[in-house]
């Protein structure tokens, strides 16, 4: 539960993870890689999020960024963004 807890904070303390996942809902291309990254098990999603943050890196990509899309290596984050992103669709 405190993990919960703490992935809700993160999301609301994080503005560049606000912005991607507003990002999400306007672009199709977005939003689809990151539903098709998110609908995935968590071994494999996190596997796939390790090497792009990896890639990012190496890359010198935004902090902000790398610290956006790590979020997603959690659990409930993860969720909460796919139902996010789903119910924007309907």
């Amino acid at each position: 539960m405190n993990n919960i807890r703490n992935s809700k904070k993160f999301i609301v303390d994080n503005d560049t993870f606000i912005d991607l996942m507003r990002v999400a809902q306007e672009r199709a291309d977005v939003r689809e890689k990151l539903k098709a990254i998110l609908q995935l098990d968590s071994f494999n999603r996190q596997s796939i999020l390790n090497t792009w943050l990896r890639d990012l890196k190496l890359q010198e990509a935004p902090n902000s960024l790398i610290k956006a899309l790590s979020a997603f290596l959690d659990d409930g984050v993860a969720e909460r963004a796919l139902k996010i992103m789903l119910e924007s669709e309907k």
